[in-house]
C-alpha cells in the first residue's frame, strides 16, 4: 500500500509547522527582553533605595546636630537671653553656626530667631531692610506648619542683592522640652548641594534621579513630564518626599516599546498559520467525508443511536467498535450457552429428569469431544470442607475461580491417567463428575486418581474437599445409580474424616444398631451428674463405638440429640444453679452441631463443653458444702483472734476447705475478705485497750497475735494512720473515781 497521503498531508502541514517555529523564535526573544527590563527595574529599585537612604541620613545627621546643641549648648542659652547689642555673645553663636555649616556641606544658610525683641541673627539679618523670611517663619509661629519637620522645596534670598537659592528647611524651636518657646533656629539645606551628593551614586548619562517634595513639584533632577520611562519609585518615610529613577537613553525605552510590534506579528503569524491549517485541512477532508458517508449508507450505525450526533472520527471509531463488541458479544453469548447447555444435560442425565436413551446419550457425548465406547465409567463426587468457612475467607469472585480449578484439577488428574472426565457443579459446595477409564482400569484405579486429585487440593489450595466414587458403570441408568450412590457416600465423612477418598468398601459390614447406644448415653449421662471422674471414659467409648460402627451424619446427629434429652432429663431435677449450667453447656453444644465436620471435631468440642461444666459443678459442690462452715470459721476467728496462727491455710486445713474456696465465700457473705476482716477484730481490740494505761504497748501486741512489735505498729498505723503510742496520747483515759 503506498503512502502518498500520508506524504501530502505532511508536506500541507510543513507551513504551519515553520510559522509556529517562528513564533516560538518571536516568544523567546520578547522573554530575553522581558528579562532585561526586569534586571534594569531591579537595578534603578536599588539605586531609589540608595538614593533616599543617602539623603534620609544627611537630613537626619543635620536635624541631630541641630537638637544636639539645643539640648546642650550654653552657646544658644546665653543667645537667647541676650540683648541685640551683646557683641560677645552674638560671636559665639555664629562660631556655632559655623560648625553646623562646617560639618554638613549641604547646608545653604542658617538664621537664629529670638521672639523676645524680634532679633534675627544670620544670614538675612539687615537692619536696614525688613526680614525677608518673617512670612515663612511666622506659619511655624502660627502653628500653621509642624516643628521639626522638613518643608517642602522653596526660594529663600536673605538679602536683597543676593541670587535666591532652591531650598528645604527645618525649623527648632528652644528650648526643646518646654511649652515656653525663648528662641527659633532655622537650617536651610540647598537643593543643589543635596542634588550633588545624589549624582555621584550613578552616572546620569545612563539613568536619572527625580526627587519630588510633597506637594508632587519637582526639587532635584529633571522635571518628569509623563514621557520619561521610570523603572523605581519610592517615598521617603522621614520627609515625605518622592523619588524617582530610570533610563535617560532612549533605547531600552525603544526596546520595550518593540514588545507591542513584536506582539502584533506574533498574532499575525498565528492568523495566517490558522487560515492555512483551514484551508489544509478542507482539502484533506474529502476521504473522510466520502468514508462517513459510505458507512451512513451501509445502516451499520443506527442514524439516531447514541454517536449520531459526534465528529466524523469518532463516529467511525464508534461504528468499529460497535461491530467488535457485536462480533465478541456474540462469540461470548455462543460459549456460555454451549455451557449452559452442557450443564444442563449432565443435570438431566444424572437426575433423570428427562428420557434420554443410552443413543442419545451417546450422540451428546461424542459432540461434547467425549469417547465413552469401549471405556468403563465411574461416578465422582466431591465436596469442600468447611464450607462456611470457605465462604468467609473469599469473595464470590474468589470462589467461582476456586471451583474452577477444583473441576480442573479432577479433569487433568484423570486424563494423565488415560481417561476423560465430565465434571459440573452440582451445588454451592458439591461437584458431580462422570469420568471415563480404559476397559482395564478397576476401582482400584479410580480410587488412585481420586487420591492424587485429593493429595493436589491438600497440598496446593487453602481448604480441603472429600471425595467420595462408586463405580465401574456402563450405561446411562447403571451411571445415574452410581451417582446417587456416591453422593450418598458423602454423609460418611463425619465418621472417616474430611480430605478422605470414600468407597463403598470402606464402610465395612457396619456396626451395631444406633438405639444399642442409648445405654451407654444413659450411663454417661448418670455418671456426668453424680459427678463419677468415669463419665469421661464413656464418652470416649461413645465415639468410638459411632466410628466403629461408621455411622452417618444424620444418625450420629440423632445419637447427639438423644445425649441432650438425657441430659435435660437428669439435670431437671437438680437445684436451678446445675440447670443454669447445663443450658449453658447445651448452648455451646449446640452451636458446635451447627460448624463440626467430622467426628474427632465434635468429641474434641462436646469434651471440651462437659469439662467446663463439670468444672462449674465442681465449685457449686464445694460452695455448698462450705458455706454451713464459713460461719463457723467466722466464729473461730472472733473468740481466737489473739492467735497468731490464724491463716487460710490454717482454717483450710481445720476444716477441710480449699484456702482459695474460703476466700471467696467470705468475700462473698461478709463482703470484705479474710484478712482484712482478721485485721478488723484485732485492730479494734488493740484500740480498746490502749485506754487502759496499766497495759504496755509489747503486751497488746501479744494479746492481739503479734509477737513483734514492729509488725504490730506497722499494721495499726496502715490501719488507723498513726502509731499505737500516739493513739494512745489521744485517747480519753478513764476517771480515777
Amino acid at each position: 500500500m503506498k503512502s502518498s497521503w500520508f506524504r501530502k498531508l505532511l508536506l500541507s502541514y510543513l507551513p504551519a509547522f515553520f510559522i509556529v517555529v517562528s513564533i516560538l523564535f518571536v516568544v523567546f526573544f520578547q522573554a530575553l527582553n522581558e528579562q532585561s527590563r526586569k534586571e534594569a527595574a531591579k537595578a534603578n529599585d536599588f539605586l531609589v533605595q540608595q538614593a533616599i537612604r543617602h539623603a534620609d541620613n544627611s537630613l537626619r545627621a543635620i536635624d541631630y546636630r541641630i537638637l544636639q546643641d539645643i539640648l546642650g549648648s550654653a552657646v544658644l542659652k546665653d543667645f537667647y537671653r541676650a540683648e541685640a547689642e551683646d557683641v560677645f555673645v552674638n560671636l559665639q553663636a555664629d562660631r556655632l553656626m559655623d560648625s553646623w555649616a562646617f560639618g554638613n556641606p549641604a547646608i545653604d544658610s542658617i538664621y537664629l530667631y529670638r521672639p523676645r525683641d524680634g532679633f534675627v541673627f544670620g544670614d538675612g539679618s539687615l537692619k536696614t531692610e525688613p526680614f525677608r523670611d518673617a512670612a515663612f517663619l511666622r506659619s511655624y509661629l502660627d502653628g500653621e506648619r509642624p516643628i521639626g519637620q522638613w518643608s517642602d522645596k522653596r526660594s529663600f534670598q536673605p538679602y536683597a542683592m543676593s541670587k535666591p537659592a532652591e531650598v528645604m528647611t527645618i525649623v527648632r524651636a528652644y528650648p526643646g522640652f518646654s511649652s515656653v518657646k525663648t528662641g527659633y533656629v532655622v537650617v536651610n539645606v540647598s537643593l543643589s548641594k543635596l542634588g550633588q551628593e545624589l549624582a555621584s551614586m550613578y552616572d546620569p548619562g545612563q539613568t536619572f534621579i527625580a526627587m519630588s517634595d510633597r506637594s508632587g513639584q519637582p526639587a532635584i533632577g529633571p522635571r518628569l513630564d509623563g514621557g520619561e520611562l521610570v523603572l523605581a519609585q519610592y517615598v521617603s518615610p522621614y520627609t515625605g518626599w518622592t523619588v524617582s529613577s530610570g533610563p535617560t537613553g532612549k533605547g531600552l525605552k525603544l526596546t520595550l516599546d518593540l514588545y507591542s510590534v513584536w506582539l502584533v506579528l506574533a498574532l499575525g503569524a498565528v492568523l495566517l498559520g490558522i487560515a492555512w491549517v483551514v484551508h489544509v485541512t478542507r482539502r484533506n477532508y474529502r476521504p473522510i467525508s466520502q468514508l462517513v458517508s459510505l458507512i451512513r449508507s451501509s445502516s451499520l450505525v443506527p442514524q439516531d443511536g447514541p454517536g449520531a450526533d459526534r465528529n466524523e472520527l469518532g463516529f467511525i471509531r464508534l461504528s468499529l467498535e460497535q461491530l467488535m463488541e457485536e462480533m465478541k458479544r456474540s462469540k461470548q453469548q455462543d460459549t456460555e450457552n454451549r455451557l449452559l447447555r452442557k450443564r444442563h444435560r449432565f443435570l438431566e442425565a444424572l437426575a433423570g429428569g428427562a428420557p434420554i436413551s443410552q443413543a442419545e446419550w451417546e450422540s451428546d457425548l461424542e459432540r461434547l469431544g467425549f469417547e465413552p465406547r469401549g471405556r468403563t465409567a465411574f461416578a465422582w463426587t466431591l465436596e469442600i470442607d468447611r464450607h462456611a468457612a470457605f465462604c468467609r475467607a473469599y469473595t464470590a469472585h474468589d470462589q467461582a475461580m476456586l471451583k474452577f480449578v477444583l473441576a480442573s484439577v479432577v479433569t487433568e488428574t484423570v486424563q494423565g491417567g488415560g481417561g476423560a472426565a465430565w465434571a459440573e457443579w452440582t451445588g454451592d459446595r458439591r461437584m458431580s463428575a462422570i469420568v471415563w477409564l480404559p476397559p482395564e482400569a478397576g476401582l482400584d484405579e479410580a480410587r488412585r486418581l481420586a487420591a492424587e486429585a485429593s493429595d493436589w487440593i491438600r497440598d496446593n489450595l487453602a481448604f480441603g474437599a472429600t471425595m467420595a466414587l462408586h463405580g465401574p458403570a456402563g450405561p446411562l441408568e447403571e451411571i445415574r445409580r452410581s451417582a446417587d450412590i456416591a453422593a450418598s457416600l458423602l454423609a460418611y465423612k463425619a465418621a472417616l474424616g474430611t480430605g478422605e477418598v470414600i468407597t463403598p468398601d470402606r464402610l465395612g459390614s457396619g456396626g451395631s444398631p444406633l438405639h444399642d447406644h442409648f445405654g451407654t448415653i444413659q450411663q454417661l449421662a448418670q455418671a456426668f451428674r453424680t459427678g463419677d471422674p468415669g463419665w469421661r471414659e464413656r464418652l470416649r467409648s461413645l465415639y468410638a463405638q459411632i466410628r466403629q460402627s461408621c455411622f452417618s451424619r444424620q444418625e450420629i446427629e440423632s445419637l447427639q440429640q438423644v445425649l441432650y434429652q438425657q441430659m435435660d432429663r437428669m439435670f431437671l431435677e437438680l437445684a436451678k444453679e446445675y440447670w443454669t449450667a447445663w443450658k449453658e453447656a447445651e448452648a455451646e453444644l449446640l452451636a458446635l452441631d451447627r460448624e463440626w465436620e467430622a467426628l474427632d471435631e465434635l468429641e474434641a468440642g462436646c469434651l471440651g463443653a462437659l469439662e467446663r461444666m463439670d468444672a462449674r459443678m465442681s465449685e457449686l459442690r464445694d460452695s455448698q458444702s462450705a458455706r454451713s462452715e464459713i460461719a463457723q470459721i467466722r466464729a473461730y476467728m472472733e473468740e481466737n483472734f489473739g492467735s497468731p496462727e490464724l491463716s487460710l491455710d490454717y482454717f483450710g486445713d481445720r476444716f477441710s476447705i480449699h484456702p482459695k474456696t474460703i476466700s471467696k465465700l467470705f468475700k462473698e457473705q461478709f463482703g470484705e475478705n479474710f484478712i482484712d476482716f482478721l485485721m478488723g477484730l484485732r485492730m479494734e481490740q488493740a484500740k480498746r485497750m490502749l485506754g487502759e494505761p496499766s497495759l504496755s504497748l509489747q503486751e497488746i501486741s501479744r494479746h492481739i497475735g503479734y509477737y513483734n512489735y514492729n509488725s504490730f505498729n506497722r499494721a495499726f498505723k496502715n490501719h488507723t494512720g498513726m502509731s499505737p503510742s500516739d493513739f494512745r496520747k489521744r485517747a480519753p483515759r478513764p476517771s480515777a473515781g
